[in-house]
């Protein structure tokens, strides 16, 4: 399911307001937490459980005058004390799932964001399940001029370690070209959709 949705928000402007958790972080990370332990349960193969998706990573509810999709422009300290926090506890709590936001980052969308996906989500919080774009997020790379194609599209995102694409087709249309290429190599592929399918399998 799509959801833990626990992104601070502390601009009422902003569209999605009464989706989130509210504007303080530790408040939002409780409940974050409270839904990931609900959803999976011991065990999410059991009828009374499903694997949880936190998003939106990160800061998305941070958005230029609370217009959604918009820029966000934050330092890195109001990030990790305010924003990050809410994600973390998420993680911290075996979420099966995670999502990148729409946003862009300090002018890096989410999806294909390295300090976001690969240091922070990675190296420091080691995080190690399944990555999932927002709906058309990896197609919108194109739209946001950080990749010329669907094609690059598809590289930057796969890159930062999206495992799979939402509601658009560059993955579906490049993937096999990018590897065929020597571009991305054929075990990274591999793992991506080993990740895939041990989710599934559990």
């Amino acid at each position: 399911t799509f959801a833990p949705m626990i992104d601070l928000v502390r601009d009422s402007r902003w569209g999605r307001v009464m989706e989130s958790c509210g504007e303080d972080p530790l408040l939002a990370a409780s409940f974050g937490e409270a839904q990931v332990k609900a959803y999976q349960g011991e065990d999410i193969s059991s009828p009374d459980h499903i694997a949880a998706c936190v998003k939106h990573f990160a800061a998305y509810g941070a958005a230029e005058s609370g217009r959604d999709y918009h820029s966000v422009e934050i330092s890195e300290r109001t990030l990790r004390q305010f924003y990050l926090p809410t994600y973390k506890a998420c993680i911290d709590a075996g979420v099966k799932m995670l999502m990148p936001s729409f946003n862009d980052l300090n002018g890096i969308p989410s999806t294909a964001n390295p300090f976001l996906m690969k240091q922070v989500l990675k190296d420091e919080w080691h995080y190690d399940g399944a990555v999932i774009s927002d709906w058309g997020a990896i197609r919108e790379l194109t739209v946001h001029g950080v990749a010329a194609d669907l094609k690059e599209a598809a590289r930057l995102a796969f890159e930062q370690g999206c495992h799979i694409e939402m509601c658009s087709q560059a993955y579906y249309k490049n993937l096999g070209d990018l590897v065929r290429d020597g571009i991305i190599p054929e075990s990274e592929l591999d793992a991506a959709v080993q990740k895939v399918l041990e989710l599934k399998d559990e």
